[in-house]
């Protein structure tokens, strides 16, 4: 995950760089052993070249352009974590990252990963609850994406799947 690469201004500005420094390498720590451990899918076997190849317009290559644009490789076994930020819209800020989660608890995923998650931010980032309970309501009002299949939608027309979900 990358992070603002701006110097600190004031005490505040230093204690959320340092938060944002400390949470990125755990999330660094932590995010293969979930992906790697804690799911059932497994790695596609695709790289961002790869992706790159697929159709204009398709969820592929709307996920390859994604991963090149935030410099970034797919990160294997958590492909389907990929795509959630290019179908939802969450960037890969730490705290988009955070806010995605929001979304997934609201649209049902009850992991620990959500769960944890969420009670850390309500902890550690108090200026932006209202921008995590927005994601967690919208993840409500999508539909149900736990059980999509994403590997079988690479082909598909990005756009039309993504008007799908809020429809």
């Amino acid at each position: 995950m990358k992070t603002n690469k701006e110097q600190p201004k004031t005490i505040i500005d230093y204690a959320m760089w340092l938060h944002v420094k400390t949470s990125s390498w755990v999330a660094g720590m932590i995010g293969p052993m979930v992906f790697n451990y804690g799911t059932n899918d497994r790695n596609w076997g695709l790289s961002t070249t790869d992706l790159l190849k697929y159709p204009e317009g398709s969820l592929g290559k709307a996920l390859g352009v994604f991963l090149q644009e935030h410099d970034v490789d797919i990160l294997k076994g958590a492909e389907y974590h990929d795509i959630q930020h290019v179908l939802l819209g969450y960037s890969i800020s730490f705290k988009d990252e955070v806010a995605l989660q929001f979304f997934l608890h609201g649209n049902g995923k009850k992991s620990f990963a959500s769960f944890s998650t969420r009670i850390g931010a309500w902890l550690l980032l108090p200026t932006q609850w209202k921008y995590l309970n927005e994601a967690y309501e919208r993840g409500k009002r999508c539909k149900d994406i736990t059980k999509l299949n994403y590997k079988a939608l690479l082909y598909d027309d990005f756009s039309h799947i993504k008007a799908t979900l809020f429809a």
